[in-house]
């Protein structure tokens, strides 16, 4: 416990959503343990920020610090080669008259203190009606293109794999699915849409990011689990963003698509956790035993998908089977029927290989 508290104070001092650092706190302190939860969370380049914030006294270990500021040195500089890539792959296409929307870690990146410290895996973008074009013009520019999922396409451009997405989430074998994709591309479409530090790349309104967030990190919590980074961008999000965001409208659109409990309890993690203030999305603490529950899961219980090269099938009984282990997560979170969303699932990937909205 003293580990995940003083994980906690070491996030809110890296994330600035606190002033003060209670010291205190962090005295005896096992280093090793606090290192290794925050690498394998995606939050130890935050986690450092936070400790360059503390006396010299309070500090890790020189063997430890040397290791830990070699691998947020690693993390600066793949962040570093994805923005510079991603930039000239935006500069193409705006060339070619198609806006590129940057989707998730990049678009999330830039309201962090340091932006270079939100690792990135793949680069995910969404071009609107020019989906197919995208995939020609950065076949064109040499980059290597890949078509094996409905939902988006795999580019890899001078070494950057960039996910290309025809939607933005899953919508097969779902009508309300498809139905919340169409409300995230019109607002894609309506809204205005930010240059990223004056590049091409654009960052969606907030909008669009307070739903489609709160989809992502709930498609991972269902079928693998969340990690520390998802929290940390709902947070950051809502502390650096909120303001903008229209919460009345939020609130009815999300409890209408199933999101809204678990936007929720987002929330009050965000807020009990990193030090967020509670009075832009006020929640009701009645949730708390259920927050308590999701961050003991993502703490501890995490199911991982991509720790391992495994083929599509394998990773597709992985899903079922990670459904049917955290069923609890449906009941509680969703307030769904396990039975029905697992058949629902199988069904939709049987009769509908290649869905249209």
């Amino acid at each position: 416990m003293e580990t995940i508290e003083s994980l906690g104070i070491l996030l809110r001092a890296g994330l600035e959503t606190q002033t003060e650092i209670p010291c205190q706190k962090l005295e005896g302190v096992s280093w090793q343990d606090l290192y290794a939860m925050a690498s394998s969370q995606g939050v130890s380049a935050f986690v450092w920020d936070g400790i360059c914030r503390l006396p010299a006294g309070l500090q890790p270990p020189r063997a430890l610090r040397l290791q830990w500021a070699y691998n947020v040195e690693r993390i600066e500089k793949r962040y570093d080669f994805q923005w510079r890539t991603s930039m000239e792959l935006a500069r193409i296409y705006a060339k070619a008259g198609i806006r590129t929307v940057v989707l998730k870690g990049f678009a999330v990146s830039r309201l962090y203190p340091r932006p270079e410290h939100r690792p990135c895996g793949d680069i995910d973008c969404f071009l609107g009606a020019n989906y197919e074009r995208g995939n020609t013009l950065a076949a064109a520019a040499g980059a290597q293109v890949e078509a094996q999922s409905y939902k988006h396409s795999h580019i890899v451009f001078r070494g950057l794999t960039v996910e290309n997405h025809q939607f933005c989430t899953a919508v097969r074998g779902s009508r309300r699915a498809k139905e919340f994709e169409r409300l995230l591309q019109r607002i894609l479409s309506e809204q205005t849409c930010i240059p990223i530090s004056g590049t091409d790349l654009l960052a969606p309104p907030a909008d669009f990011n307070a739903l489609f967030l709160t989809k992502h990190a709930l498609l991972h919590f269902l079928t693998e689990g969340i990690s520390l980074r998802h929290l940390c961008d709902w947070a950051l999000f809502v502390e650096r963003q909120g303001r903008e965001v229209d919460w009345t409208w939020f609130r009815r659109v999300a409890d209408e698509y199933g999101l809204l409990r678990f936007a929720e309890v987002l929330t009050l993690l965000a807020v009990r956790f990193l030090g967020v203030k509670e009075d832009i999305f006020p929640v009701d603490a009645a949730l708390d035993p259920l927050a308590d529950r999701v961050l003991y899961n993502t703490l501890y219980e995490r199911r991982h998908l991509n720790d391992t090269l495994i083929s599509a099938w394998p990773r597709r009984f992985r899903i079922v089977k990670n459904m049917y282990l955290d069923r609890w997560k449906y009941r509680e979170v969703c307030q769904q029927n396990i039975w029905r969303e697992i058949a629902r699932s199988v069904f939709a990937f049987l009769t509908e290989r290649n869905p249209r909205i």
